[in-house]
């Protein structure tokens, strides 16, 4: 999960770095306010917790896709057609993606 707010000034996004999975983890790192510079028009700004927005990591998902081809073409030469259950690995990881976006972006933080 990527977690990205907007610049005011230039409407680009802007990527936060940081591991939380939670909002209230993301909180307890940064605090409620927090300053972020634009990478692409250079302002600094100051954004609260509930402005910033969780979206799909999409090269988690390609990994999961690899993962699913390569298990899969390993289990069809050892067990036939049942080895195309391990299809279901990049549906696993969508799916993990998904509700961890979700779980973040629903979840927002009183303002003080």
């Amino acid at each position: 999960m990527n977690l990205v707010t907007y610049c005011k000034s230039c409407k680009k996004d802007i990527k936060i770095k940081s591991n939380a999975s939670t909002r209230p983890d993301l909180q307890m790192e940064k605090g409620d306010e927090f300053n972020v510079n634009c990478q692409n028009c250079g302002k600094l700004e100051k954004k609260h917790v509930n402005d910033i927005k969780a979206e799909v990591n999409n090269t988690i998902i390609l990994v999961g896709i690899g993962i699913g081809l390569v298990a899969t073409i390993f289990l069809w030469f050892f067990y036939g057609a049942i080895g195309t259950v391990s299809a279901i690995i990049p549906i696993v990881f969508w799916q993990q993606q998904m509700s961890s976006t979700k779980s973040f972006n629903s979840y927002m933080i009183r303002r003080k």
